[in-house]
């Protein structure tokens, strides 16, 4: 589950859910957040977001986004290959000890991300200074919105 007040328009997320109209894990972007939309069956209000596929609207399924409670959504974790496939470019890679570490950069946006193989860490840099440790696509969304940057993903 993701908290309504933790998202943005154009997050990416998927579906965690099953016995809902949407496959699990399938991927969509945000559209829409309602903080308080009251749920009747459990009688009390609850978050909720509307959806669309991560390629737009499918025109022979349906003309309008998918509503869902945020308790059927979950984050999408950042991985070292959703980077690369981001135009992040492997900087660096070290490994002493026990401890490993890659450097991502992307030319474009001048934004580094550290990934700790041990912990299983992410952080954002900018100018070589930590912005914050990132767990998930939309937060790494959120950096780049705040920088200014396009902050659109491919997943």
């Amino acid at each position: 589950m993701i908290k309504p007040e933790d998202l943005r328009i154009g997050d990416i997320v998927k579906v965690n859910k099953i016995g809902c109209a949407l496959h699990k894990n399938a991927i969509f972007k945000v559209v829409g957040i309602r903080s308080k939309h009251y749920n009747t069956t459990e009688k009390r209000f609850r978050g909720s977001v509307e959806l669309i596929d991560v390629n737009g609207l499918d025109e022979d399924c349906c003309d309008s986004p998918y509503g869902l409670w945020c308790k059927s959504i979950a984050p999408i974790f950042l991985t070292p290959e959703l980077l690369k496939k981001n135009n992040f470019k492997e900087e660096q890679h070290q490994k002493e000890g026990t401890s490993e570490w890659y450097d991502f950069y992307h030319y474009d946006l001048g934004i580094n991300i550290v990934y700790e193989v041990e912990e299983n860490k992410f952080a954002a840099y900018l100018d070589g200074k930590k912005l914050r440790e990132i767990q998930y696509a939309h937060e790494l969304q959120h950096i780049l919105w705040a920088l200014g940057l396009n902050a659109e993903l491919k997943v």
